[in-house]
């Protein structure tokens, strides 16, 4: 009884004794001939800027209680420090933003507020860089 190893060589042998009209295929390398476009992402599409909805999205549903001018007997419970007076405000505060206000179990603004939409649009903004 011949071994495997035996097999494999006498095989080896048989196959390499017949010889072959097919030329090996190349290899390619991926990274240099990757034409294709990166994928689209919401990002790519969304219209969303600060303009056309951060600014007036804040000024509706935070600002009431989120802002400097807002006394603190007013702000109903908004702690003194968090305001969202510029975009820079918006930016330091932004991932809190979303974790509290962009989803429906969302405890911002604390009397309810924008529909699952308005939140859904907000997350997004959010998420896009908030141009």
């Amino acid at each position: 009884m011949r071994s495997s190893r035996d097999l494999l060589v006498a095989v080896a042998l048989v196959l390499g004794a017949c010889g072959t009209d097919v030329a090996p295929e190349p290899i390619i390398d991926d990274e240099e001939e990757d034409d294709d476009p990166p994928p689209v992402t919401k990002c790519d599409d969304s219209f969303l800027d600060h303009n056309n909805f951060g600014a007036p999205f804040v000024a509706n549903w935070c600002r009431g209680c989120h802002s400097s001018a807002v006394p603190m007997n007013m702000r109903q419970k908004a702690p003194i420090d968090v305001n969202f007076d510029d975009e820079g405000d918006l930016v330091v505060w932004s991932e809190r933003i979303k974790i509290r206000a962009a989803s429906m179990t969302g405890t911002m603004p604390p009397a309810g507020g924008p529909t699952e939409e308005e939140r859904k649009l907000l997350g997004e903004w959010i998420e896009c860089g908030m141009k």
